[in-house]
């Protein structure tokens, strides 16, 4: 599951100038966490366009949020099946985090050749104003230690527009990630 991810201070420039919460100190960039406000991209008449949005969907319940959705059960599920085909949204990250449910290690996980990628989701206009979900698959090998879900990450920006245009194949997260502990121990897994 995907709980946090972290966009340099590049990317808060160019995409979040009007998310007035991530620009404060934004200089060695910020933590998206669930609840908060980010930018996510959109396909607008064929143009791709950046929106303000809040992470997460309010359960059916009332209590809580909804912040990932697993991809291979989006068209079955009643909450996402109306949104996964015109309502896609993608999220610039430079990493994102992971705790390892064992003995709850911090793992701060990126790609080892590209300083940002993108997170799929879908959107949907709920009662706080626009949300979005981040989409999740099963992991590859180098996450496996570390936790049964990891976020669909789109690797380039050819891989985003091609999500956003509403492409059906599910993208292999097949790029080379590191995946590093963070605290004490400085613990290093190289994939």
């Amino acid at each position: 599951m995907c709980g946090r991810y972290f966009m340099d201070a590049d990317d808060v420039r160019e995409y979040a100038a009007d998310i007035d919460s991530l620009n404060r100190d934004a200089s060695g960039g910020v933590d998206i966490c669930p609840g908060m406000e980010a930018p996510a991209l959109v396909s607008e008449g064929g143009e791709t366009a950046i929106r303000a949005m809040r992470w997460g969907f309010e359960k059916p319940t009332g209590s809580g949020l909804v912040i990932n959705a697993r991809v291979e059960t989006i068209e079955e599920k009643p909450m996402f099946r109306a949104l996964a085909q015109g309502q896609r949204c993608a999220m610039p990250a430079s990493r994102y985090y992971e705790w390892r449910a064992s003995d709850r290690q911090k793992y701060d996980i990126f790609l080892l050749d590209s300083r940002r990628f993108w997170l799929a989701g879908l959107w949907r206009v709920g009662m706080g104003g626009i949300q979005f979900v981040v989409l999740t698959q099963p992991p590859v090998d180098a996450i496996t230690p570390v936790h049964n879900r990891m976020p669909l990450l789109l690797p380039d920006a050819d891989a985003m527009k091609r999500w956003l245009a509403g492409e059906t194949r599910l993208f292999a997260n097949s790029a080379a990630l590191r995946v590093a502990a963070e605290g004490p121990e400085q613990l290093a897994m190289r994939f």
